[in-house]
């Protein structure tokens, strides 16, 4: 019981380790490139790679981005599947194969919004519940 205590006391909900950043970016299907640039708002690859293999600490701006990028996901993955759950609209969703695509349809969207999108729909579409077009 000890055990499971201390485990959960150190993975805490305010920090972040080298492998929950790498799922986080592979999540989003973002380069170390694009991670530095848009996340990290640094340009510095090998930066980020040092975070990414424990070498040094994580900074909180750069958690809390990808936490709120988690968040925001999984806001819109329930509201998606709230609507196939009442049967509200077709079950398919736009993929859009890169940043100007997406941003005809969605003008105001950035990149960042665009990853958050992308990650959604790949999602749904692995678990059959949406198609792609």
């Amino acid at each position: 019981m000890l055990f499971i205590f201390l485990f959960f006391f150190s993975c805490s909900h305010n920090t972040m380790n080298a492998y929950e950043l790498q799922a986080l970016r592979h999540i989003f299907t973002m380069t170390i490139d694009e991670c530095a640039t848009w996340i990290a708002l640094t340009g510095d690859s090998e930066g980020w790679q040092q975070w990414e293999n424990g070498k040094t600490a994580i900074p909180d701006e750069v958690v809390e981005k990808l936490l709120a990028m988690r968040q925001r996901r999984k806001k819109h993955l329930h509201a998606i599947i709230e609507k196939i759950n009442n049967r509200i609209g077709n079950n398919t969703m736009r993929f859009f194969p890169d940043l100007a695509a997406f941003q005809q349809v969605y003008p105001e969207g950035n990149f960042i919004d665009w990853k958050i999108y992308q990650s959604v729909a790949t999602e749904l579409y692995a678990h059959d519940l949406e198609r792609l077009c």
